[in-house]
Protein backbone atom coordinates (compact mmCIF):
# COMPACT_ATOMS: atom_id res chain seq x y z
CA UNK A 1 0.00 0.00 0.00
CA UNK A 2 1.68 3.19 -1.54
CA UNK A 3 -0.74 5.77 -1.65
CA UNK A 4 -1.71 7.83 1.78
CA UNK A 5 -5.08 11.19 1.92
CA UNK A 6 -6.11 12.38 5.20
CA UNK A 7 -9.61 12.82 6.05
CA UNK A 8 -11.68 14.40 8.75
CA UNK A 9 -14.81 12.42 10.41
CA UNK A 10 -16.20 10.77 13.48
CA UNK A 11 -15.50 6.95 14.87
CA UNK A 12 -19.70 6.98 14.48
CA UNK A 13 -19.73 7.79 10.71
CA UNK A 14 -16.92 5.69 10.04
CA UNK A 15 -19.12 2.58 11.52
CA UNK A 16 -22.40 3.77 9.93
CA UNK A 17 -20.39 3.71 6.59
CA UNK A 18 -17.71 0.55 6.72
CA UNK A 19 -19.04 -1.47 9.89
CA UNK A 20 -17.00 -2.51 12.80
CA UNK A 21 -13.17 -2.14 12.76
CA UNK A 22 -11.12 -4.69 12.38
CA UNK A 23 -9.18 -3.24 15.64
CA UNK A 24 -10.65 -1.28 17.93
CA UNK A 25 -9.47 0.05 21.44
CA UNK A 26 -12.06 2.68 22.68
CA UNK A 27 -10.20 3.04 25.88
CA UNK A 28 -6.60 4.28 24.01
CA UNK A 29 -8.84 5.34 21.29
CA UNK A 30 -7.16 3.28 18.60
CA UNK A 31 -9.43 2.27 15.45
CA UNK A 32 -8.42 0.32 12.56
CA UNK A 33 -10.44 -0.55 9.28
CA UNK A 34 -9.10 -2.48 6.30
CA UNK A 35 -11.65 -2.13 3.50
CA UNK A 36 -12.00 -3.90 -0.04
CA UNK A 37 -13.52 -3.05 -2.48
CA UNK A 38 -15.89 -4.66 -5.47
CA UNK A 39 -13.15 -3.60 -7.83
CA UNK A 40 -10.47 -5.44 -5.47
CA UNK A 41 -8.77 -1.81 -4.08
CA UNK A 42 -7.57 -2.02 -0.66
CA UNK A 43 -7.23 0.57 2.11
CA UNK A 44 -6.62 0.87 5.63
CA UNK A 45 -8.00 3.58 7.86
CA UNK A 46 -6.75 4.50 10.93
CA UNK A 47 -6.87 7.60 13.44
CA UNK A 48 -3.98 9.69 13.88
CA UNK A 49 -5.78 12.03 17.33
CA UNK A 50 -5.50 9.18 19.38
CA UNK A 51 -5.45 11.45 22.63
CA UNK A 52 -9.01 12.83 21.68
CA UNK A 53 -12.56 11.35 22.16
CA UNK A 54 -13.76 8.65 20.05
CA UNK A 55 -17.44 10.79 19.80
CA UNK A 56 -15.27 13.76 18.45
CA UNK A 57 -14.18 14.45 15.00
CA UNK A 58 -10.64 13.25 14.29
CA UNK A 59 -8.30 12.99 11.65
CA UNK A 60 -7.52 10.11 9.92
CA UNK A 61 -4.91 8.46 7.24
CA UNK A 62 -6.58 6.70 4.31
CA UNK A 63 -3.41 4.08 3.32
CA UNK A 64 -4.19 2.00 -0.04
CA UNK A 65 -3.47 0.57 -2.64
CA UNK A 66 -4.34 3.09 -5.30
CA UNK A 67 -6.08 6.31 -5.82
CA UNK A 68 -9.21 4.30 -6.64
CA UNK A 69 -9.16 3.29 -3.06
CA UNK A 70 -8.91 6.57 -1.96
CA UNK A 71 -11.83 8.26 -3.86
CA UNK A 72 -13.87 5.20 -3.47
CA UNK A 73 -13.15 5.98 0.82
CA UNK A 74 -14.03 9.64 -0.20
CA UNK A 75 -17.16 9.05 -1.92
CA UNK A 76 -18.31 6.16 0.89
CA UNK A 77 -17.94 8.84 3.75
CA UNK A 78 -19.61 11.35 1.26
CA UNK A 79 -22.91 9.15 0.53
CA UNK A 80 -23.03 8.81 4.63
CA UNK A 81 -22.46 12.56 5.21
CA UNK A 82 -25.68 13.02 2.75
CA UNK A 83 -27.45 10.28 4.28
CA UNK A 84 -27.53 11.07 7.50
CA UNK A 85 -29.38 13.93 8.44
CA UNK A 86 -29.19 13.72 12.57
CA UNK A 87 -30.60 10.68 13.17
CA UNK A 88 -27.92 9.05 15.36
CA UNK A 89 -26.16 12.32 16.43
CA UNK A 90 -27.66 15.27 15.61
CA UNK A 91 -24.05 17.22 16.54
CA UNK A 92 -22.07 14.42 14.19
CA UNK A 93 -23.63 14.34 11.13
CA UNK A 94 -24.88 17.91 8.95
CA UNK A 95 -26.81 17.63 6.13
CA UNK A 96 -25.49 18.46 2.97
CA UNK A 97 -27.27 21.22 0.54
CA UNK A 98 -26.53 20.43 -3.31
Amino acid sequence: MSQRAEITTTVAMLVSVFGEPLHADSEANMYEWSIEFPDGAKALIRNLDKQDSAGRVQRWEIISDSDSAIEQCNEKLDEGKNYYEGTLHPELFIKRKK
